[in-house]
């Protein structure tokens, strides 16, 4: 490589955080050099680029752009913002990280898919669960044939937030501007996770409801999915559950389940050993995003943002591309309108 690839990032909350923690480590590897911060506040952006090294704090995205030239920008703003940042980014040739969920809807998704190839940029959704060693390990299980045929998967997101959780921050709690509640903010790691495994979905029949907060959004979300291979999945969501629970994805098939929590196997029983293949090592302690999404560990970020990095150098595809990340929009997307009109959704969508 003749040169460290120019990182940059638009956010300085939880999300602006976390990928520019991983940020810190790819540049003390000498993969990327630390270019721009932009954000809205200026003090508050001065002290994130001092805290995570970067070398100038911007408010307008275009200066930033135009003086920093970065070769990546990671998008990390609220939801209803990510489209027209990442359109921007795009449009000045410049290869777009944007954090999940890629856009509110579909129409924006499949726009912003649309231009990134037409610029011949990359595109990549911020989808870090992928890269987890105990996830990996139950997609290579389900590859390989180690569960059989599957029949059954469940990912189940109950957590609590309270309403000051919402109140404090003025574009959640609203659909113009979070695009959903607990599916599209808090459950959609693991919505992508079921449709990683699972593969391709052909139906669902969802309910959502409103029963813990006052806001315009679902706190609760019931759904089940017909999957082309024949299994079906069964996605649970809420942020209304007192007091919230680990995450959960459990894969079921005729020769054996798997059942993960937060981070954690919990559960690995097969009919039969699959050779070459062994769980990961099991970490000293789970993740504990329900409680708080701040301690969540960078180690995957870093992994997503070194492959993004890699294939920007390669000119290859990202593992979280665009059409990847819009898998478990689409899945949510169309949990909102079977709940609107209180009829099956077939899939693929597109609005």
């Amino acid at each position: 490589m003749s040169r460290r690839l120019k990182f940059s990032v638009v956010g300085t909350g939880v999300g602006g955080g976390f990928i520019s923690g991983a940020a810190m480590t790819l540049a003390k590897e000498g993969l990327l050099e630390l270019a721009g911060v932009v954000a809205r506040n200026p003090a508050k952006t001065e002290e994130f680029a001092r805290k995570y090294g970067f070398r100038s704090a911007y408010t307008d995205l275009n200066e930033m752009l135009r003086v920093e030239k970065p070769d990546i920008l990671a998008v990390s703003v609220p939801h209803y913002m990510h489209f027209p940042i990442a359109l921007e980014a795009i449009e000045n040739g410049v290869n777009v990280l944007v954090d999940k969920p890629m856009c509110i809807n579909l129409s924006e998704a499949d726009e912003l898919i649309r231009r990134a190839e037409r610029k011949g940029v990359k595109l990549g959704v911020i989808l870090q669960s992928r890269f987890s060693d105990t996830y990996r390990f139950v997609k290579a299980l389900a590859d390989k044939g180690g569960l059989g045929k599957l029949i059954l998967g469940e990912a189940v997101v109950e957590w609590y937030r309270t309403q000051e959780y919402y109140a404090k921050s003025g574009w959640r709690g609203r659909w113009a501007t979070e695009g959903g509640g607990a599916l599209i903010n808090q459950a959609i790691h693991t919505i992508d996770l079921l449709v990683w495994v699972l593969g391709e979905p052909t139906r669902l029949w969802a309910k959502v409801d409103t029963v813990g907060h006052d806001i315009e959004v679902e706190d609760l979300a019931a759904a089940i999915v017909e999957f082309r291979n024949g299994a079906l999945g069964v996605v649970q969501a809420s942020t209304a559950t007192y007091p919230g629970l680990p995450t959960r994805l459990e894969i079921h098939g005729l020769k054996g389940t798997v059942i993960v929590e937060g981070d954690e196997l919990k559960s690995v029983q097969l009919a039969e050993e699959v050779e070459g293949l062994k769980p990961p090592v099991k970490k000293a302690e789970g993740l504990k995003s329900w409680e708080r999404p701040e301690a969540v560990p960078l180690e995957n970020h870093t992994k997503l943002l070194r492959d993004f990095a890699e294939a920007v150098i390669e000119d290859r595809k990202p593992y979280v591309d665009g059409y990847e990340g819009r898998r478990s929009l689409e899945i949510i997307r169309a949990i909102y309108k079977s709940s609107s009109t209180g009829e099956p959704v077939n899939l693929p969508l597109k609005e």
